[in-house]
């Protein structure tokens, strides 16, 4: 089965999506002369409205009628506008032979790997981006991805994925319908598009445990305040993912929840003994995978984050023919609404699921088509703003010992 979650109708016709994208921060974090992204900001405020007539209050706790999602983060760890650079500076768009890619260097293992990706020596890489970039203008941008593929970087080209399904939904077993109030769900998820998910949830009653390796936790822990906004309501699990004790533990406590949500190429968690399909067959309604372009090969195998994703999707603006990013990692946090409202659709409707999110996929959903409306930006630009409720600071493993034994797992 698949199913659409985008649907446009559910945005009142009188929505100002210039007044929103201004209020949301949108304008403020985004290059000047890029168009109000209509079809982005109607799609954003039409789940929000989803989520709110069922009690998340996100127009309250984030402004915006919701959208104020988007520039969360951005208030939270005081990043810049974005423009070809994106809002965190970890990633760029850069001009290829035939086209544009969006290339992110987000961990030191990144900028190690780029003489592979160029096929040169390490010495002729020097200085990063500037040699990057002329490099780049020599190669094509099919060639660029599938060598970035190969070698675990993220890497995309601009508008690369079609008008795919940004959800695609496989049903593998009977369960009846309920409310989302006492559900469990448990989050592997790092980052910001799970985590939100999760978030959400918790918002509309459900319980939520934040599962994370205690000898690799989630690395937005650098970002306390960042961290708590999306974790400030759920429970803390640290296991020792390293090691067979700990992954038997996780496979068990997925066994006996609701919901999982992860954010993991599928290899990632096969490498464990833990297969989704087999998990939901016998255990939680729903298996939510949230992944850069899908969990289908070759796409399960690329890495990816939000702005790239974005750009893959063709989610960015444009000034003088050139593409710039949208606000900061913009994918993310609509990948995350779009779970969460997914998650409520399936809990309700019935049955087991296997739920396949892919940003690029919600990206390009939420793309500017030629027929949608050109909608210039208003002159004044809202800074982006935090939470109105932060959340509280998460321990790492907090809750550890009372989540397992709660649920009949050896300590």
């Amino acid at each position: 089965m698949v199913w659409e979650a985008l649907d446009l109708d559910w945005v009142e016709a009188d929505v100002d999506v210039a007044d929103l994208w201004t209020r949301s921060g949108g304008q403020w974090l985004t290059a000047p002369g890029v168009a109000v992204p209509d079809r982005a900001v109607r799609g954003i405020a039409g789940l929000g409205r989803c989520l709110e007539e069922r009690g998340a209050g996100l127009s309250r706790v984030l402004g915006a009628a919701g959208v104020g999602v988007i520039g969360e983060r951005a208030a939270a760890l005081g990043l810049p506008p974005s423009g070809v650079v994106s809002c965190g500076g970890s990633s760029r768009l850069l001009r290829s032979r035939d086209g544009w890619v969006a290339v992110t260097l987000a961990r030191p293992d990144d900028i190690e790997s780029i003489p592979a990706l160029l096929d040169a020596e390490p010495r002729a890489v020097g200085d990063r981006w500037p040699r990057l970039e002329r490099a780049i203008r020599r190669r094509s941008s099919g060639a660029l991805v599938d060598r970035a593929r190969l070698l675990g970087l993220a890497c995309a080209a601009v508008g690369e994925t079609s008008d795919k399904p940004p959800v695609v939904s496989t049903r593998l077993g009977e369960a009846a319908g309920r409310p989302l109030s006492g559900l469990v769900v448990v989050n592997l998820a790092s980052l910001w598009a799970g985590p939100l998910a999760a978030d959400v949830l918790a918002r509309l009653g459900a319980r939520v445990i934040t599962v994370e390796s205690l000898n690799r936790p989630d690395g937005s822990r650098a970002t306390p305040g960042f961290f708590a906004s999306l974790h400030g309501r759920s429970e803390s699990a640290a296991l020792r993912l390293d090691r067979n004790e700990g992954r038997a533990q996780l496979a068990e406590l997925l066994g006996r929840v609701d919901v999982v949500i992860e954010g993991s190429r599928p290899r990632a968690l096969a490498q464990m003994g833990i297969d989704a399909r087999s998990v939901v067959e016998h255990g939680p309604r729903l298996w939510v995978s949230i992944t850069a372009h899908g969990r289908d090969t070759p796409s399960g195998q690329r890495v990816g984050y939000g702005d790239d994703a974005s750009a893959a999707g063709g989610l960015v603006g444009w000034v003088g023919g050139a593409p710039r990013f949208l606000a900061d990692a913009l994918a993310d946090p609509i990948t995350g609404l779009v779970a969460a409202a997914t998650v409520v659709q399936l809990v309700e409707g019935g049955g087991r699921w296997l739920v396949d999110v892919a940003l690029a996929r919600v990206a390009a959903s939420m793309r500017t088509r030629d027929d949608d409306p050109v909608v210039e930006p208003t002159g004044d630009a809202c800074p982006p703003r935090r939470r109105t409720d932060p959340g509280k600071a998460l321990p790492l493993g907090r809750d550890t010992s009372a989540v397992l034994t709660e649920f009949g797992i050896e300590p």
